[in-house]
């Protein structure tokens, strides 16, 4: 009942409105819909605007923008960031520039906060790799696969100013137990293309070792036994060293002077592949040693005894 006396009071009461107020009122109510619909515009206005600046230009004539253009540089990149000028010695033949790509590699592999913990694993292994293609490279035009003692010296020490101004620690030599008589001919009495080539079967050896596969050298040994073949023709080179009853795994598989001849192989067999081919030949040969087999590449570690 009440609420039906409600409802009639209120008809009752818009009955007496006048006709000018009811006209009043409703020109409020439509100023204030097209204010409303005037703010949401102007607010969608704003934000395709900011959406604008943020999104990427996808216009066609111009090349897409990064989303956020300031990324904090990859931490393997940081060599690149430690770049200095080296002091060289002037004294060196080996041509850095051939390999420029390669040594940018090893320094990567070699940076400073790192090669202390993958010295045996990455980092001396390239650092190796670069020292035997160096100077397989260089012997192209002097025909020499080693170098005197005072060269040696000069060119590791012109090496390690490459690479520690990249950010290469400064005793990289050490870690990788690298010494200037690494460079040279060692006691291997051959260390000339000329005098190489006249006594070991290139062919052979090139067939065997231009391409390494990383997973079944490591237990067929195509390329290391013919890498230990042609280091023992080296070394009976010089007959005052042994006779062919001397050979044999306690006097020669494991001297040092058939260890000279090897890295002497594999220098000249740098010479004959390019930088790139010659370096995924000798990390290939030293994954073996990594994996539990016994060879490695350079210097005192170039093949383990």
């Amino acid at each position: 009942m009440r609420l039906t006396t409600f409802s009639y009071v209120i008809k009752e009461e818009l009955n007496n409105v006048k006709p000018s107020v009811v006209k009043s009122g409703l020109l409020n109510f439509c100023n204030l819909d097209k204010i409303l619909v005037n703010s949401f515009e102007l607010a969608n206005q704003v934000m395709e605007a900011k959406e604008t600046n943020l999104l990427l230009d996808t216009s066609p004539n111009s090349a897409p923008q990064p989303f956020i253009p300031l990324l904090a540089p990859s931490p393997m990149a940081a060599p690149f960031f430690h770049n200095s000028t080296p002091k060289l010695s002037g004294q060196c033949s080996l041509n850095f520039s051939a390999v420029d790509n390669l040594l940018r590699t090893t320094a990567v592999d070699c940076w400073a906060s790192f090669a202390p913990f993958l010295a045996n694993v990455i980092c001396c292994p390239q650092f190796e790799a670069t020292l035997v293609i160096l100077i397989g490279q260089a012997s192209k035009d002097s025909g020499l696969l080693a170098l005197d003692s005072v060269h040696a010296n000069y060119c590791l020490s012109d090496i390690q100013q490459i690479l520690g101004s990249q950010g290469v620690p400064s005793d990289l030599h050490d870690i990788c137990s690298i010494r200037s008589s690494n460079l040279s001919e060692g006691s291997c009495p051959i260390n000339d293309t000329i005098g190489f080539e006249s006594v070991v079967d290139s062919s052979k050896l090139l067939a065997a070792c231009s391409k390494v596969d990383a997973v079944n050298e490591c237990c067929r040994q195509i390329c290391q036994s013919a890498i230990n073949e042609a280091a023992k023709n080296l070394v009976l080179k010089d007959g005052r060293l042994m006779t062919n009853m001397e050979i044999n795994d306690t006097t020669v598989e494991y001297s040092s002077t058939v260890n000279s001849c090897k890295n002497i192989v594999l220098r000249w067999l740098s010479s004959r592949l390019d930088s790139s081919s010659a370096k995924q030949v000798l990390r290939g040969l030293s994954n073996c040693n990594v994996n539990g087999g016994n060879f490695t590449i350079s210097s005192s570690r170039l093949f383990a005894i």
